[in-house]
C-alpha cells in the first residue's frame, strides 16, 4: 500500500505510476487528476478519476472498456492478465470453472462483443460464478446506451475496490472521510435527510456494501435493508460478536450519529486483516436500515428485525404520501413474509456492542474522549392529535373558540412543567403542525409528537400519566378533542456490567486515562433492543461544538475517532470466547 501523503507530493510520473492498476491498462485517467493534488482522501481521489473519465471523449472511454478482459476467457489461462484482474477473477471462482460454465461464459461473452463491440465489464467481487453468469444473461439483452454507461459504472467501482487495497490512511482520517462521503447521498439538496427505503436510503446501503466488500467482508442485505458484514476465518468459532449501528437519519440531520458505528468497525477490520490478525471467534458488522423512525413513524425497525422482535402491524403504517411500510418495502425488493427468518440465534451470540458519539456534553466538558455507557434511558414517544372546531379569525368571539392550537400550546407548556425539575426526566416536542391552516383561520386540528424520557423507567411511566391527565383536562376546558397514539414504549436498559468492564479496559491501554469516564445516555439505540437477546456494550466518543447532534453542527476530531478505532480493536483481539 502506499499513503494518500505520499501519493499527494510524488512527481506526477511516480504518481501516475504507482496507480497505473486502478483504471485497467488506461494511464491517462491518473496523469488528468495528478495537477488537482493535494487530495484530502481516496474517496475524493476516486471522484476526480471518475470525473475524468466522465468527461473524456468517447472513443477514450470506449478504449477504457474494451482494456478490460473477457471473464474466464482463455487470456486468463495463457497468464495475460493483469495482477489486479487475476486476483478478482480468483477471488469470484472464476479461474474454477466447471466445462460446462466455461462453455456458458464463452458463449455469452461472444454474444455480448458481438451485440456491443466491446466486453462484458462487471466488478466481480463479493459475487460468485452463479452470480456473474447470471448478470451476464441479463445484461446481454440491454441497449448499447445502457451498455455503455453500465460499463462505466461497473469500472468506476472496480476503481474504488482497488483504491481501498492500495490507497493507505490513518484511521481516524479514512472514518470521517467515509462518513463525509455519506453525507452527500442525501433526500434533499440543503442538508443530509437519508429515511427509510428513499433513492439517497438505497444509495447509502449499497456504498455500505461496497466499504464492506472492499474490507474483505462477506456480505448480505436482509430482508428489511440491513447491510450486514461477516468476517469468519475458518479456524473461527460461529460464536458471533455483533456490531453496528443505523444508517438512516433524522432530518437535517448529523454525519456521524449512527454511522460512526458502522464505519469505524469496518475500517478497524480492513486494518486487522491487512496486518494478519485473527479473531477466534465470528464478527458480524450491521448497518442497521431504521431506527429514527422519520418516514414510517416506526423505530427501531433493523434491530426489532434480527432481534426476533419486528411487529408486523407496523407493515401497515404510512408514510407522509400515503404508501404503507409494504409497499415501499416490496417496490425495493424486500419481501417482508420472510422477514421472521432473519433473526438471530441468540445461542450463538457472544454479544452487541455499539460504537456511538455521545450526542452530549459530558465527555466534552470532562475532557475526556472516550466513555463507557452505563445504561441507556427508556422512552415514550407518542403522536398527539388535537380536534377544535375551525373559524374565521375576525368572527368568532375568543370565549366561543374551540383553538386546536391554543390547546397544543398549553399541552407543550404541560410537558415542560412536568419534565422540569426531575434530574433523568426530559419531554420533547419535536413536532408541531397546523394542518392546511391559514393567517385568517381559527386552527380546527392540531398534530404534534412527544417523547419523554428518564434514566428510570417508573420516572418517566409517571410523568407520562400525569401529562395524560393534564391533556384531558386541557380538552375539557378548551371543548377540544385529544387523542394520543403510542408509537414507542421501550424500557430502559442498564449495559452488562462485564461488557463495561471490557471497554473501560480498553480504555485503559489507548488512552492515558486512570478511570475510564463512565455515563448514561439518554438517547435510544439499537443497543438497547439487541440488549434483549445477548449481554450489549457502548462505548461513547466525544462530540464537538458543545456536543451538539441531530444537527448539521455535529462533529467529531479525526483524533478522537482514531482513538476510538483503537479502543474497538484493543476490544476485539482482547474478548475472551468462552469455552
Amino acid at each position: 500500500m502506499i499513503s494518500l501523503q505520499d501519493l499527494n507530493s510524488l512527481p506526477a510520473p511516480q504518481f501516475v505510476a504507482a496507480l497505473a492498476g486502478v483504471f485497467e491498462r488506461t494511464s491517462w485517467v491518473a496523469e488528468r487528476v495528478a495537477a488537482l493534488r493535494p487530495l484530502r482522501s481516496r474517496f475524493e481521489l476516486h471522484r476526480a478519476m471518475c470525473a475524468a473519465v466522465e468527461q473524456a471523449a468517447a472513443d477514450e472511454q470506449l478504449a477504457l472498456i474494451r482494456a478490460h478482459p473477457e471473464l474466464a476467457a482463455k487470456k486468463r489461462l495463457a497468464g495475460e492478465l493483469t495482477p489486479e484482474s487475476t486476483r478478482e477473477q480468483q477471488g469470484a471462482g472464476l479461474t474454477a470453472c466447471t466445462p460446462e460454465e466455461f462453455s456458458r461464459l464463452a458463449h455469452l461473452n461472444a454474444a455480448y462483443a458481438k451485440k456491443f463491440g466491446f466486453p462484458f465489464v462487471f466488478a466481480v467481487r463479493g459475487h460468485d460464478r452463479a452470480a456473474v453468469i447470471a448478470a451476464l444473461e441479463r445484461r446481454v439483452a440491454n441497449t448499447l446506451e445502457h451498455e455503455r454507461g453500465q460499463a462505466l459504472c461497473e469500472i468506476g467501482r472496480i476503481a474504488a475496490f482497488r483504491l481501498a487495497d492500495l490507497v493507505d490512511e490513518p484511521l481516524g482520517s479514512a472514518i470521517i472521510a467515509m462518513a463525509d462521503e455519506l453525507a452527500r447521498l442525501s433526500d434533499r439538496p440543503d442538508g443530509l435527510a437519508c429515511s427509510y427505503l428513499t433513492p439517497a436510503h438505497r444509495a447509502t446501503a449499497a456504498q455500505l456494501a461496497d466499504w464492506m466488500l472492499a474490507a474483505g467482508l462477506e456480505v448480505e442485505v436482509d430482508t428489511v435493508g440491513n447491510v450486514i458484514g461477516r468476517w469468519r476465518d475458518a479456524t473461527a468459532s460461529e460464536r458471533t460478536l455483533v456490531t453496528g449501528s443505523h444508517y438512516d437519519t433524522v432530518i437535517d440531520a448529523g454525519r456521524f450519529d449512527g454511522r460512526l458505528g458502522i464505519l469505524l468497525p469496518i475500517a478497524v477490520v480492513a486494518q486487522l486483516r491487512r496486518a494478519g490478525v485473527r479473531l477466534p471467534y465470528t464478527l458480524t458488522i450491521v448497518g442497521f436500515a431504521e431506527e429514527e423512525g422519520v418516514r414510517f413513524k416506526s423505530t427501531f425497525l433493523g434491530s426489532r428485525t434480527l432481534a426476533g422482535r419486528f411487529d408486523p402491524a407496523v407493515l401497515e403504517c404510512r408514510d407522509a404520501d400515503g404508501m404503507t411500510m409494504r409497499q415501499a418495502m416490496v417496490a425495493a425488493g424486500l419481501d417482508p413474509a420472510t422477514i421472521p427468518a432473519a433473526a438471530l440465534d441468540p445461542r450463538k451470540l457472544l454479544g452487541f456492542v455499539e460504537v456511538h458519539i455521545e450526542q452530549g456534553p459530558v465527555l466534552l466538558n470532562a475532557a475526556a474522549p472516550l466513555g463507557v455507557v452505563t445504561s441507556i434511558a427508556g422512552s415514550i414517544r407518542s403522536l398527539v392529535s388535537i380536534t377544535g372546531l375551525a373559524g374565521h379569525a375576525g368572527t368568532v368571539p375568543m370565549p366561543l373558540r374551540r383553538d386546536a392550537a391554543a390547546a397544543a400550546a398549553e399541552v407543550v407548556l404541560a410537558i415542560e412543567k412536568r419534565c422540569s425539575g426531575t434530574p433523568g426526566l426530559v419531554g420533547t416536542v419535536g413536532q408541531l403542525q397546523i394542518p392546511g391552516g391559514a393567517a385568517n383561520v381559527i386552527p380546527g386540528r392540531c398534530e404534534l409528537s412527544v417523547d419523554i424520557r428518564a434514566d428510570r423507567d417508573e420516572v418517566r411511566d409517571a410523568a407520562y400519566a400525569s401529562v395524560l391527565a393534564d391533556s384531558e383536562g386541557i380538552a375539557a376546558r378548551r371543548q377540544v378533542a385529544i387523542d394520543w397514539r403510542k408509537i414507542l414504549d421501550v424500557a430502559g436498559v442498564r449495559c452488562s456490567p462485564g461488557m463495561q468492564q471490557r471497554w473501560a479496559e480498553s480504555i485503559g491501554r489507548v488512552t492515558d486515562a486512570v478511570e475510564a469516564r463512565r455515563l448514561p445516555s439518554g438517547a435510544g439505540h439499537d443497543a438497547m433492543v439487541m440488549a434483549q437477546i445477548t449481554e450489549m456494550g457502548m462505548l461513547f466518543v466525544r462530540c464537538g461544538n458543545g456536543g451538539i447532534s441531530h444537527h448539521p453542527a455535529e462533529t467529531l476530531s479525526a483524533g478522537d475517532a482514531e482513538l476510538a478505532a483503537h479502543a474497538f480493536r484493543d476490544f476485539l483481539v482482547n474478548l475472551p470466547l468462552p469455552p
